[in-house]
């Protein structure tokens, strides 16, 4: 069996390349759509009707998907526009649990009235739940898992580098 151990420059640039792009992934990915999440908080609402209210099913894997498909309408300065999005991030999700799916259903049945939240420099982005939902806080933090593992990369480096110079020390002494 052949044994190959990465040189410690490519474990470095490795480690040091997956700290760089934690860094870069949070800054230009994770942090706007958290900000957005946020500010969706304060965005002014309207009132809108529930047009459409229905599951859509699919197979990924062999696995069957379900996915709630809600539409609505509403008006902001006298404008009709229609909306599709719950959260900022449900836009097209689906899951393996029709009990998710049917938890949106009865939540917001057809014909409903419902409170709008758009954003006042582009109306057409409106949902129904502002805030940050549970995959807007997993987008938020796991860049730095792949911060960590670069991290723990250098670290096992210096370790090693570290266990070789007092070996080297202690050669020297005896």
């Amino acid at each position: 069996m052949n044994n190959k151990r990465n040189s410690p420059v490519t474990t470095f640039i490795v480690g040091v390349v997956f700290i760089i792009s934690s860094w870069m992934i949070y800054t230009n990915f994770s942090v706007p759509m958290v900000e957005e999440a946020n500010v969706s908080e304060t965005w002014p609402t309207t009132t809108g009707i529930i047009t459409n209210s229905d599951i859509r099913q699919s197979e990924s894997d062999g696995t069957t998907m379900y996915a709630a498909v809600i539409n609505y309408d509403f008006t902001v300065d006298n404008k009709s526009y229609s909306g599709d999005r719950i959260t900022l991030t449900s836009g097209n999700s689906s899951t393996s649990s029709i009990r998710e799916v049917k938890k949106d259903l009865q939540a917001y049945p057809t014909g409903a009235n419902v409170k709008v939240y758009y954003d006042p420099e582009l109306p057409n982005n409106a949902i129904l739940e502002p805030g940050a939902d549970f995959f807007t806080k997993i987008i938020k933090y796991a860049p730095f898992l792949l911060g960590f593992i670069g991290l723990l990369m250098i670290w096992q480096l210096i370790k090693k580098i570290g266990l070789v110079i007092l070996a080297l020390f202690i050669g020297a002494r005896g």
